[in-house]
């Protein structure tokens, strides 16, 4: 019998809204803590770096970049000239600074569909201000492992850009198109699309915060879903080069914020779900192989003693069923706007 996914999706949409009905003062709860996250750590850290960056792009700065990075953007990783900011700012500003500028070159037809899927393939970074600030400082209260993260994660980008310049042909060679708004106009434009991408990261984690507040799962499993609130839970408790794979994957959280890129481009889900897998991969060896490098120091970059397993209301069978409910429902949407 074909289930209606109509249906089904109606069913599970006042399910849910009963369940955060029924238990209102957990779901207050986790949205207040999704709310604090935001304050205290997407807004601070990502959004004064996302307007600069989107700033460089749309004023002459960019041309400047653009040229400074073209040795390494045409020749090493064999991608546009124009391609080059995207990458650059994209791997040091956060989760979805590479996104959008690589959304801002195709729009703008700098680029072609095949060299945005290219870029979305590894252009996908927690970012320095995310990853050593927020993480290391912040929440691993060590500097130091903040910087190994971020190497990590940075390194299996940049060895995934390598890979795919092998895999697929050279992009063809340009400048961007529209880099030459006056300063003003230039930076407006900033602040609007910066605040508008935070505030829908901000969203994202306050619903799946309220989700999370009813609906327990195993800790070393919420960095899946929900990468701010997941490792700002479990990262602690678990090795370093277990969060490097997980920065590197981003979360079905922040996957779903760049759902409508990612569709705008031609690409499939698979297609960015297999490559977050990789890139996680590559970070946690890359981590793992510094940690090797300096054995001495591993109790300094080893940021657990032993793993501490917290009990949940839930068995691990539900929680593996809320990370395939992600999945689905991506590609549920993936299906819908292939048939408009």
């Amino acid at each position: 019998m074909k289930i209606n996914k109509d249906s089904f999706l109606l069913f599970a949409a006042l399910a849910l809204s009963g369940v955060l009905i029924v238990c209102s003062s957990e779901a207050k709860e986790g949205a207040l803590y999704g709310a604090a996250l935001a304050q205290r750590v997407i807004i601070p850290s990502l959004l004064p770096l996302l307007i600069l960056f989107n700033f460089v792009q749309h004023s002459a700065a960019g041309r400047a970049l653009e040229t400074m990075l073209s040795p390494i953007t045409c020749k090493v990783l064999r991608l546009p000239k124009c391609a080059g900011p995207a990458v650059f700012l994209g791997l040091i500003g956060g989760y979805p600074t590479g996104a959008l500028l690589t959304a801002n070159l195709y729009r703008n037809s700098d680029i072609d569909c095949a060299c945005a899927k290219r870029l979305l393939r590894f252009a996908f970074s927690g970012g320095a201000g995310f990853i050593i600030t927020a993480l290391g400082t912040g929440i691993l209260k060590n500097r130091e492992q903040g910087v190994i993260l971020f190497t990590s994660v940075t390194a299996a980008a940049l060895i995934s850009a390598l890979l795919g310049g092998f895999l697929w042909e050279k992009a063809e060679e340009g400048e961007s198109s529209y880099l030459s708004l006056p300063v003003a106009d230039a930076l407006n434009k900033s602040v609007e699309q910066s605040a508008r991408s935070v505030i829908n990261m901000a969203a994202y984690i306050v619903l799946f915060c309220a989700v999370q507040g009813n609906i327990q799962i195993p800790a070393l499993l919420a960095p899946l879903i929900e990468i701010t609130s997941g490792t700002a839970q479990c990262a602690t408790e678990m090795p370093l080069y277990a969060t490097a794979f997980y920065l590197a994957f981003g979360g079905f959280c922040i996957h779903l914020q760049l759902f409508t890129i990612i569709k705008e481009t031609g690409m499939r889900y698979a297609d960015f779900l297999l490559w977050r897998g990789i890139n996680g991969v590559i970070s946690s060896a890359v981590c793992a192989a510094i940690l090797q490098i300096f054995p001495e120091d591993s109790a300094v970059f080893s940021n657990y003693s032993q793993t501490i397993v917290r009990p949940t209301s839930v068995n691990a069978a539900l929680s593996i069923l809320m990370l395939l409910g992600c999945a689905v429902l991506i590609l549920d949407l993936e299906n819908r706007k292939r048939k408009c």
